[in-house]
């Protein structure tokens, strides 16, 4: 998981989200803040994600990851399941979710295209385990 505790690099993006046309988008390295309190769920063949809403006056928008393969998925890099730019949505139902293993998480941009990034959560989608599912980490001592 993503553990980075400072600003290590930039990236540059072409034609990022707040970029015009030809213009290069430059976010700063992602930092992990468990304070965005992200969720993530299987529940009725859906994925039920929500966060804290983010009060800051440089927020600029929510975007929520989704990856089968990368266990650390950030956005730009990794594309982007669901995104918005109003402060008070914080919820996502995914409902386009195939059998396998997902890795969500939430990362929230802010004007001076900061990334502050929710742990990546991961959610195991089986079908076939039976109407128990698939044992979930409450399911241990």
């Amino acid at each position: 998981m993503l553990r980075t505790p400072f600003l290590a690099a930039a990236l540059v993006i072409l034609g990022g989200a707040g970029a015009r046309a030809g213009e290069l988008e430059v976010y700063k390295a992602p930092i992990l803040v468990r304070a965005i309190g992200f969720t993530a769920r299987y529940q009725n063949g859906r994925v039920m994600t929500s966060w804290r809403r983010y009060k800051r006056a440089d927020f600029k928008s929510y975007r929520l990851v989704r990856s089968s393969t990368m266990r650390d998925p950030v956005f730009p890099e990794n594309g982007e399941l669901f995104s918005t730019a109003d402060r008070s949505v914080t919820k996502y139902e995914d409902a386009r979710v195939d059998d396998g293993i997902w890795y969500y998480r939430l990362c929230v941009i802010t004007k001076g295209n900061h990334r502050w990034v929710s742990p990546a959560i991961e959610i195991v989608v089986d079908r076939t385990a039976g109407p128990e599912g698939v044992p979930a980490p409450q399911d241990f001592d």
